[in-house]
């Protein structure tokens, strides 16, 4: 008992430390604007956002650097350069016996095993693992290295599971739900990484310290867990655990022996709390945040420490020989369990490394405003450590599969090639990138009434719903900066973006966060105008301090040139009414109609699914066409 209760305190201590820490959303600011900007932090309406992003460069910095090198625990091929995240929806099932026997963590206890899958206790989890941002106090980084590089697993009583539209599918055996369809049983490990002839990186110039070659595929022979994220749908219904138990083990074992022992399962929305013990994922986020800020501080007032600051952390984190991280993501959000298939991670692992969008960013201003910190060795070291990358994304099997989905996954994928693109130079690539999203899975996302199906049918859709969102703006964004306007493409059924940030701010949050879309509002405002004031209401009445944000220097029409504000004098007609859909004759009718009278588009099943009956959108959860069709055709997706 007392162990079990030092261990909840200190969790329970842990994550209350870390509350609050969380970075902004990914984001992308104009580099000529940034620069028409210097030196006017003084006056101005975006005066307090850029007096805000001056004072964070510093006390960002000042907590650095960060490096993967610093996780508690390693990645499966033992390297400490690979990245490591465990899926954070992912439970385990253990279902141990209790009395009078050997517990993982707690032997000889008549309670539930602590890392047993069975027991319940009062841990936050419902916490935005997207948010990043979170890290680990000194003062309980001791008391995981007491335990030698593991962690015990909390878990909670009566694993959910999925929501009668949603099919939970185990890697191996029979659906936890509904049976699954043979032909889309869980792949088992994954196929050797193509070879991409040599490591351009070896090439690059040395640095401060020796030169760093990064491991492109990464081992396939260390011990470990591994796994992939789970997906959160709506609402899901609680699954009863077996009635019969697994004996216990005969002598004690470390908790961590649950991950590799254990059946791990999706809980809906659910987070995992000992996915946060790892560091990498808040970390990548921590220091793009810092990146940023500093290269946008040596923009706009051009103090020296601000650029050491930017190409320090970048040192840290992408090049030097020590700390260095692979240019791969062979071990983002791994699926822990029993099993060979559970030493890689899968397509959702991506996501971790999003604000590499972040990073590009700084490093354009730093070229533009000629730091003399951003060196030429530095220039082509990160230049060749993104070039593998890319190589990575486009031509591994799990930058494969993430590509090939259609929800936000997807979306944030295009943002981080795109991005990786455009530091390398390719700008017709990155815009090739982005057109392929507009004119391929965008088309699907988005619903005459602005609600984003793949989105909607989560556990928690108004956090989806805003996610998604902060991929597609950063996508429109990245495209306004490489001349494009992407502001205007259209789904089949005719939204844009617009139309999904306006039904975003109709639906009631809950008890959902909903600040998650203040920078969304701030971007459409930007972006399309603002004639009715619609947007400022919205932002004022929800937040006394939103002109003080970061976001809000950067949403400025000024920002996005290409957008239908910034053009509207020449372009009127490729301008959308605010509120532009509405519902004919509700109470007796389930068809939506554009403001004009005409009859929405007729629903067709997403262009993914003619590849397969079920789409996944986490790893092991999935949904068929029947599933989000209502949120397509349905009364209840049209604004009122």
């Amino acid at each position: 008992m007392q162990s079990r209760s030092r261990l909840t305190f200190l969790v329970v201590n842990l994550l209350v430390a870390t509350a609050g820490l969380a970075s902004d959303p990914n984001d992308w600011v104009n580099i000529k604007y940034v620069l028409t900007h210097a030196g006017d932090r003084s006056s101005g309406e975006t005066a307090s956002a850029q007096s805000n992003i001056v004072s964070n460069a510093g006390t960002t910095a000042k907590k650095g650097p960060w490096t993967v090198t610093n996780s508690p625990v390693k990645a499966p091929s033992g390297d400490p350069h690979d990245y490591l995240s465990w899926a954070p929806y992912h439970w385990p099932n253990c279902n141990w016996c209790d009395k009078g026997t050997n517990h993982f963590a707690n032997p000889n206890s008549t309670e539930p095993d602590i890392g047993d899958g069975s027991g319940d206790g009062d841990f936050p989890d419902d916490g935005d693992y997207e948010g990043g941002g979170v890290t680990t106090p000194d003062s309980e980084q001791k008391f995981i290295n007491g335990f030698d590089g593991t962690l015990p697993i909390l878990v909670t009583r009566n694993l959910q599971g999925a929501h009668r539209r949603m099919r939970r599918v185990r890697r191996h055996g029979t659906p936890v739900v509904e049976e699954r369809p043979p032909s889309l049983s869980r792949r088992g490990s994954l196929d050797p990484f193509p070879d991409f002839g040599g490591n351009p990186i070896t090439d690059a110039p040395a640095l401060p310290t020796a030169p760093f070659i990064p491991n492109l595929g990464g081992s396939r022979t260390g011990k470990g867990a591994a796994g992939t994220p789970a997906p959160a749908q709506a609402p899901a219904k609680t699954q009863k655990a077996a009635s019969k138990c697994t004996p216990s083990p005969t002598k004690p074992l470390a908790p961590s022996a649950t991950w590799t022992t254990c059946p791990y399962e999706v809980r809906d929305g659910k987070v995992n709390p000992d996915v946060r013990t790892l560091t990498d994922s808040s970390d990548v986020m921590n220091m793009a945040q810092s990146v940023l800020y500093n290269g946008i501080a040596y923009a706009l007032n051009k103090a020296p420490i601000h650029s050491k600051n930017a190409a320090s952390l970048i040192d840290t984190w992408f090049l030097s020989s020590a700390t260095a991280m692979n240019p791969n993501m062979n071990y983002g959000q791994l699926v822990r369990g029993p099993g060979k298939e559970h030493q890689y991670g899968t397509f959702t692992g991506i996501l971790d490394l999003r604000a590499l969008v972040k990073v590009v960013n700084a490093i354009q201003l730093l070229r533009v405003t000629k730091s003399p910190d951003w060196t030429s060795a530095r220039e082509q070291a990160m230049t060749s450590w993104t070039k593998t990358y890319i190589a990575w994304l486009q031509g591994s099997k799990i930058g494969k599969e993430t590509a090939s989905k259609a929800n936000n996954h997807f979306t944030f994928y295009a943002s981080q090639l795109a991005a990786a693109q455009m530091l390398v130079g390719d700008n017709n690539g990155a815009t090739n990138t982005l057109s392929n999203y507009f004119t391929h899975q965008f088309l699907d996302q988005v619903a005459a009434s602005g609600e984003q199906p793949f989105e909607a049918v989560r556990t928690r859709p108004f956090h989806y719903r805003a996610f998604n969102l902060e991929a597609m703006i950063t996508n429109a964004k990245l495209g306004d900066q490489l001349g494009q306007n992407f502001w205007i493409a259209k789904s089949k059924y005719g939204a844009t973006i617009q139309n999904a940030v306006d039904f975003a701010m109709a639906q009631d949050p809950k008890s959902e966060d909903v600040s998650d879309i203040f920078p969304h509002v701030a971007s459409a405002a930007a972006a399309y105008g603002d004639p009715t004031g619609k947007y400022k209401k919205f932002l004022s009445s929800k937040s006394r301090d939103y002109q003080s944000q970061a976001f809000y220097f950067y949403d400025q029409t000024d920002a996005l040139p290409n957008s239908p504000a910034a053009t509207r004098k020449k372009k009127r007609d490729v301008m959308l009414p605010v509120g532009n859909f509405a519902i004919k004759d509700a109470s007796n009718s389930t068809t939506c109609v554009v403001a004009n009278g005409l009859p929405a588009i007729p629903f067709e099943c997403p262009e993914v699914f003619g590849k397969a009956p079920l789409v996944e959108l986490e790893d092991g959860l999935f949904v068929s066409c029947d599933d989000i069709r209502r949120f397509y055709e349905g009364v209840e997706d049209c604004i009122r």
